[in-house]
């Protein structure tokens, strides 16, 4: 059986190296407390020295539990990079593609040329069948699903807003601006902005 000794004040039971804790927890303002505490500190075992904690002992389920944590996390990061993206991911191999297009965009802000920049599109977890491979400003359109995918279905991946174009050529054409311009194989679209953000 453990060592008791009883508190001076109450005669309450309490192991040797608490009863100074209890001295100031329970009795702090009790005038024998203060000789008391002085009396206590002197007495060697009284007090643990600093440092002197347990190890710390790692059960197999802790780790498990934090591996399961880690893992939900990161089901939830997969989920919500797939949700959140404007199309369904490209989910054939490249030969099962309804078709696989390279449409050529430049944007401009004032008269300075605004960088499509690289990797719109893709993903760790995912491919868009609109996306760029680098800042050349080739729109890939590979795609698993036989429809057609417009210029606004771009800007949309890319998370831009089409907004109020001045200016969009067609393959040198002018036509009027609109994101419902179609994009098509070996095609080049020229869209100018006053100001592009």
């Amino acid at each position: 059986m453990a060592k008791t000794d009883h508190c001076p004040i109450c005669n309450v039971a309490v192991k040797p190296e608490n009863l100074l804790r209890h001295l100031n927890d329970t009795h702090p303002r009790h005038p024998d407390t203060p000789r008391l505490r002085e009396e206590l500190r002197q007495e060697p075992g009284r007090t643990r020295p600093r440092g002197s904690s347990a190890p710390i002992h790692i059960k197999k389920w802790h780790v498990a539990v934090v591996a399961l944590l880690v893992l939900g996390g990161f089901g939830v990061y997969y989920l919500t990079t797939i949700t959140s993206q404007p199309f369904p991911c490209v989910t054939v191999t490249p030969d099962q593609l309804a078709y696989h297009w390279h449409t050529t965009l430049k944007v401009y802000s004032g008269s300075t040329p605004v960088t499509i920049p690289a990797n719109v599109g893709l993903s760790a977890v995912c491919v868009e069948p609109l996306h760029t491979h680098d800042t050349s400003g080739t729109i890939h359109i590979e795609t698993d699903v036989n429809r057609l995918y417009s210029i606004g279905d771009f800007y949309r991946v890319w998370g831009k807003s089409f907004d109020s174009p001045t200016q969009m050529n067609v393959n040198g054409t002018a036509v009027s601006p609109s994101p419902s311009v179609v994009l098509y194989d070996r095609e080049s679209i020229d869209i100018h902005y006053v100001s592009f953000a």
